[in-house]
């Protein structure tokens, strides 16, 4: 364990997420918008899970939207059209099932849509928030955006003068 070459990132993810869970806990409210802390971290972490790169990035920022569209597709359908039916909970539930099914076949069929397993979290946040859509939006992009200060800042911290790229840290 090289604990030398993984310091900087450590310093630069410790700070970062203490900063990001004051501010959350400090403002939880920004004029009309719920500031959420955890959907963040969800997002931080896929960022990791999919390179910590431009790439991962981008990957979980699709995901991400997909996930959120998803969310909302099921909530619409399931308690909208189903609900009146079979009942919210009932309807909801099929909903869910059905698009979930629909993001298994999609992520291996559509390169872009390649890392679904991160649509899985985001679609989850947005239950989570009951629904928040925006509130739930702004947490997971901060999220990702921590993500790529967090692999950025410990160049600072090694004190290198460059050359060196977010895979190296």
């Amino acid at each position: 364990l090289n604990m030398g070459k993984n310091m900087p990132l450590a310093i630069s993810i410790g700070l970062l997420a203490g900063s990001w869970a004051f501010f959350a806990l400090t403002f939880p409210e920004i004029g009309d918008i719920t500031i959420y802390s955890w959907p963040a971290f969800i997002t931080w972490a896929l960022f990791f899970c999919s390179g910590a790169n431009n790439e991962g990035a981008l990957k979980t920022t699709v995901s991400t939207v997909w996930g959120l569209l998803w969310g909302v597709a099921s909530s619409y359908l399931g308690a909208s059209l189903l609900g009146p039916i079979v009942g919210a909970p009932l309807g909801l539930a099929i909903a869910i099932c059905f698009l979930a099914g629909a993001i298994i076949i999609m992520m291996n069929e559509i390169p872009i849509l390649s890392f679904g397993a991160g649509a899985f979290p985001a679609w989850a946040s947005y239950f989570g928030t009951n629904l928040d859509l925006v509130g739930t939006a702004l947490a997971l992009f901060i999220g990702i955006i921590l993500g790529m200060v967090s692999v950025r800042l410990p160049v600072l911290f090694a004190g290198k003068s460059g050359g060196e790229t977010e895979a190296d840290v």
